[in-house]
């Protein structure tokens, strides 16, 4: 009987314990991401899925860093204790011969904006700029343009790659 007791009133303590703050809802906004969209080079109204993309972060061991993705549509995140992030993007990376392209993202931060103690701080990004590392005709990245210079939610299109 006095185990039980015991075991009723940690149970309550427990739960009482825990607050709104505990938990962040899958529909607060957290810092966004960054969407990139891939299009064909020959017709560049017209969407092009990439063939086995992988995308990592450059001079790391970190597998793969997508956090979103269709077939032409990818979310990515930036580093929001920095200016700038290198990706390596690998098309075919499960083929015989992987093409890797280095992309590099320069960008401000915005102010970080604090939500709660379960969701942190929300951060945006403006003057994003895209780079694709030359290397002669080895691309398969052939350029990209901006659609939206500021990073401030996932609904919108940010950076188009034509491949």
């Amino acid at each position: 009987m006095k185990r039980e007791l015991t075991l009723l009133l940690l149970t309550t303590v427990f739960l009482w314990g825990c607050t709104r703050d505990d938990i962040c809802p899958d529909d607060t906004q957290t810092t966004p991401l960054l969407v990139i969209k891939f299009m064909d080079i020959s017709n560049p109204s017209q969407v092009k899925a990439v063939e086995n993309l992988r995308i990592t972060l450059a001079n790391t061991s970190q597998t793969e860093v997508v956090i979103a993705r269709t077939d032409t549509l990818y979310k990515i995140p930036l580093n929001p204790v920095a200016t700038s992030v290198d990706y390596n993007f690998t098309k075919g990376y499960e083929s015989t011969e992987p093409n890797t392209d280095a992309f590099n993202i320069t960008y401000q931060r915005g102010a970080d904006i604090y939500i709660n103690r379960a969701c942190g701080f929300r951060t945006s990004f403006t003057d994003i700029d895209p780079t694709i590392q030359a290397e002669g005709s080895a691309n398969w990245m052939l350029s990209s343009s901006i659609n939206n210079t500021t990073v401030e939610n996932e609904d919108i299109t940010h950076i188009t790659i034509f491949h």
